[in-house]
C-alpha cells in the first residue's frame, strides 16, 4: 500500500522550500542587511580622533581597517623633522559633523579636522626667500599661523562585528600635514 502524500502539507512545504532558496538568493546579492544597533560607526570615528589628538596612536590604529600602523609613533630623522613632527601631531584638533550616513555594512562620517599645513609652512619659507632670520624653527615657533582644517569624509566598514576605519588617501595625507 501507498502511503498518501497530502497536497496541503506538500504545497507548504514546497512553499517553504521556494522561501529558502529566495531568501539564499537575496542574502549573496545584498550582503549584510543588519548590523547591531549597539556598534555605532560614530564611536569609532571618535575614538579614532580621539586617539590621536591625546596621542594614543596604538588604540588610533586598532581601529584601522586597512592599514597595521600609521607610523604616528616614529618621528623623523632630521632635526627639522622632528621640529615638525612634534608640531604637527600637537596640532591636531576634530568636530564630528552630523551623523554618519549608513547603507548595510559601509559608513561615512564628516569629519573637520584641523592639522598644521606642511604646504603653508613651505610657502612661507618659499615668500622668505634670502631673509636668513626665517627658518622652519622661526615659523614653528608660532605654528598656529600655518593651521588649515579640511572636511573629510571618512568611509569605516562593519568588519568581523565591529565598524573600522578605512584610511584614504585625503585622510592619510591630511594626517601628514597636507603633503
Amino acid at each position: 500500500m501507498k502511503p498518501k502524500i497530502n497536497p496541503v502539507w506538500g504545497l507548504v512545504t514546497l512553499a517553504l522550500a521556494l522561501l529558502t532558496v529566495a531568501l539564499c538568493i537575496l542574502g549573496a546579492r545584498t550582503g549584510v542587511l543588519l548590523v547591531r544597533a549597539d556598534e555605532k560607526p560614530r564611536d569609532t570615528v571618535e575614538t579614532f580622533f580621539e586617539s590621536i589628538v591625546i596621542g594614543k596612536y596604538e588604540a588610533a590604529d586598532a581601529c584601522l581597517e586597512n592599514y597595521g600602523s600609521l607610523g604616528l609613533d616614529r618621528s623623523p630623522r632630521t632635526e627639522e623633522g622632528k621640529q615638525f613632527w612634534t608640531a604637527l601631531l600637537a596640532s591636531y584638533d576634530y568636530t564630528l559633523e552630523g551623523e554618519p550616513r549608513v547603507k548595510r555594512d559601509t559608513a561615512v562620517q564628516t569629519v573637520s579636522l584641523r592639522y598644521l599645513d606642511r604646504n603653508a609652512l613651505d610657502q612661507a619659507l618659499l615668500a622668505a626667500g634670502e631673509d636668513e632670520t626665517v627658518s622652519m624653527q622661526t615659523l614653528l615657533a608660532q605654528p598656529e599661523n600655518y593651521y588649515t582644517t579640511r572636511e573629510l569624509s571618512v568611509t569605516l566598514h562593519y568588519v568581523d562585528g565591529q565598524w573600522l576605519v578605512y584610511a584614504d588617501e585625503a585622510l592619510l595625507s591630511a594626517l601628514a600635514g597636507g603633503k
